[in-house]
């Protein structure tokens, strides 16, 4: 955004609530589009206090190792794929698609894998890496909300930009606060001597340190700016430069056949959000081709030639804050068109692997010698840009060549790593709950954009995903050792998305919320996110609210500013919304909108205080709304889904939307948790099990050490 642009917007309230859901899927459709505020950039705001200071991003004195326990001569390798739905996995063994896995299944174990309480990654992976229910690791959602304020945040963790002085000189290095308690059961091992890799596991930022570990982070790792992933998109159809959901777009005005644009980089905190200097900016020059359909893209140091098509190589900037301190980063990008009109697609500002914005590997160097090994690579842990295919600035091709080759780079590591000695090897891969995500659509005939057409291309989107999956678990069970123990999950299952519930729409016509105002509760209504919630709902008559994508909270006395609900009242509301859900159906079809409804009672541990009273457990083809996740109030209580965003998982019912489980081993269970795997591949090596790990044994070879 140029000087000018950043000047004429300012930081309103609307951005704020916009920035706290920005980076979660299909939510970062729930702020307001045409607020002129820039929607892609951090989080700023004075009305919430500031978190405990985090420890200090570069990476401290390593802790000694410890002496391998006996036994430690054994191997687990686990291999985690983000959203693999059983009921496709069992279609495509009848198919006799999945060969690799299919001997694991008749030789081993192939069971459905119970996940965490909501079924959404941020939780799901938590208790997969803290072997602990959501209760304990505190991660109940991608948005969490604030009850002194009454405001959405992040709900599982926040970056902190590095600090200057008047001088320039860095005050505070650039570092990443997760709001997550406990653990990784990787870290534990590390820690009685043992040879840990891990890889790419979601929401496991920042890097662990390790005595002698490997680490390098997934999913969780943010951009430059502060966000899951910001774009850029450059066109000569565009009217005006405005921020979307997910990015930015800016008009190319083209003297001849070159156009030159400014883009904000860098935050310098020095600068209030919104005033000159708040971002450092670079310039881009693009020189189109039109008869070869290609484009010279000049930036700071460097001229690369971009073709339709095909994805660029990569990119390097410098974003000098000070004669002292400078951010690097790494971006390429995607011609789209280059004939009568120009569309270009720019990925978002990633950690430079040389030079990273935050710590996001360990060792530090290690990111570094992976550049080394293969080159420049993705460093983004959002690393398919669902934003960009939601707003039609990636192309579905685009996005599924992307998917290909970044699944194959990861499956490049992991075999290499596979090479190297180490008591255990963790990895993953997030490619089929993405393409799950936006390609459900071509799967569900009764989906709102549902086309035959459509579907006769892309329909099989999600099966060339797990195709892949197999191939990846052919090459290392090929690499296993005899003694080795093979472990493969995916955190949980997908269902349709056709209709979002206005969770709050639905409160206020029960009366259980109240608009300010708007005293009948028949007609009121509130989509205005120009404002934070405390001046859109009246709390001293409002007995509930919903923020986040399943969750329900009491406007409680004691937790919440204005509460008004005692502990005394609290059970039996809690019973009576419960009661009214569970009955809800579709007006249009008389489906239910819920299986289930669970309350806080089954959440246990340390961060229970912090759960929802109540958990939606949405039916197949209903979810919370993209307004309810910021705490809106639309008009109507129910809105078809007509984004790309068209499968879903988040607040499905546990009981029905397992993942997957693998394992060359037979196991002592029918029915694995997602909290299990940890413990088991500590036991397995020798290692010793925290007495708070909740997870049990799922091998037959004696008790768990603890």
């Amino acid at each position: 955004m140029s000087s000018k642009s950043t000047r004429r917007v300012g930081l309103s309230i609307a951005a704020v609530l916009f920035l706290f859901v920005l980076a979660i899927g299909w939510i970062s459709g729930c702020g307001n589009e045409k607020a002129e505020a820039p929607a892609n950039n951090p989080i700023e705001t004075s009305q919430a206090p500031a978190p405990a200071a985090p420890a200090e991003t570069k990476a401290p004195e390593q802790p000694a190792a410890q002496p391998a326990p006996a036994g430690s001569k054994k191997r687990v390798v686990i291999l985690g794929f983000d959203g693999v739905e059983p009921t496709i996995v069992d279609a495509m063994f009848a198919a006799n698609e999945l060969p690799n896995l299919a001997k694991l299944r008749d030789g081993g174990s192939y069971k459905p894998l119970t996940s965490a309480i909501p079924p959404q990654s941020p939780s799901a992976w938590s208790s997969f890496i803290t072997c602990k229910n959501t209760g304990a690791h505190g991660i109940y959602d991608f948005v969490a909300r604030d009850p002194a304020y009454y405001i959405p945040k992040p709900g599982f963790g926040r970056t902190e930009h590095t600090k200057l002085d008047a001088s320039g000189a860095v005050t505070q290095a650039a570092r990443f606060t997760s709001y997550r308690k406990g653990d990784s059961f990787w870290k534990i091992a590390d820690g009685q001597g043992l040879k840990i890799t891990s890889l790419m596991v979601p929401f496991a930022f920042p890097a662990d340190d390790m005595s002698q570990g490997h680490m390098l982070c997934g999913l969780g790792v943010q951009d430059i700016r502060g966000t899951d992933s910001s774009f850029f998109s450059f066109s000569d159809t565009y009217e005006k430069q405005e921020s979307i959901a997910g990015g930015a777009l800016y008009p190319l005005v083209f003297d001849g056949d070159v156009a030159k644009v400014t883009i904000p980089g860098a935050r310098d905190m020095r600068n209030k959000y919104g005033a000159p200097g708040a971002f450092v900016e670079v310039d881009i020059s693009f020189k189109v081709d039109r008869a070869a359909h290609t484009v010279a893209v000049t930036t700071q140091t460097e001229t690369i030639t971009a073709k339709k098509d095909e994805w660029s190589q990569w990119v390097r900037w410098t974003f000098e804050l000070s004669p002292s301190y400078s951010v690097h980063a790494i971006s390429r990008f995607y011609v789209i068109d280059a004939g009568e009109h120009v569309n270009i697609y720019m990925a978002c500002l990633q950690y430079d692997p040389k030079s990273p914005y935050i710590r996001f590997t360990t060792p530090e160097t290690f990111s570094g010698e992976l550049e080394d090994r293969y080159g420049l690579y993705k460093t983004i842990g959002w690393d398919f840009d669902t934003h960009a295919l939601r707003k039609d600035t990636l192309t579905e091709d685009a996005f599924l060549t992307d998917v290909a080759q970044t699944m194959a780079w990861h499956e490049r590591l992991v075999l290499d790593e596979m090479d190297k000695e180490k008591n255990m090897l963790i990895a993953a891969w997030t490619g089929p709950d993405r393409v799950s995500h936006m390609f459900w659509r071509f799967r569900d005939p009764k989906h709102p954009l549902y086309t035959e057409e459509g579907s006769k291309k892309y329909g099989r989107a999600v099966e060339d995903t797990y195709k892949k999956m197999d191939e990846i678990v052919g090459k290392v069970v090929a690499k296993l050792a005899p003694d080795d123990l093979l472990l493969i999950l995916s955190d949980h299952g997908f269902k349709s998305f056709r209709k979002g519930l206005n969770v709050n729409t639905w409160l206020v016509r029960n009366g259980y919320l109240n608009i300010k105002g708007q005293p009948d509760a028949a007609t009121a209504f509130s989509d205005d996110s120009n404002n934070f919630l405390d001046s859109i709902y009246d709390w001293t008559t409002s007995k509930a609210y919903s923020v986040g994508m399943g969750s329900i909270f009491l406007n409680l006395q004691g937790r919440e500013a204005q509460g008004i609900v005692t502990d005394a009242e609290s059970s039996a509301l809690i019973e009576e919304i419960k009661g009214k859900l569970l009955a809800l159906t579709d007006p249009e079809t008389g489906e239910k909108v819920f299986d289930n409804i669970y309350t806080r009672e089954v959440f246990t541990g340390e961060s229970a205080a912090n759960a929802p009273d109540l958990q939606l457990a949405y039916a197949d083809g209903f979810q919370s709304s993209k307004p309810t996740a910021s705490g809106r109030a639309p008009a109507d209580i129910f809105e078809i889904n007509d984004d790309k965003w068209s499968g879903e998982h988040a607040s499905s019912d546990v009981a029905n939307t397992p993942g997957i489980f693998f394992a060359n081993k037979k196991i002592n269970t029918d029915a694995p948790r997602i909290i299990d795997l940890g413990v088991t591949a500590l036991t397995y090596v020798g290692a010793k099990v925290p007495a708070d790990f909740e997870g049990k044994l799922l091998l037959d070879i004696g008790e768990r050490v603890q």
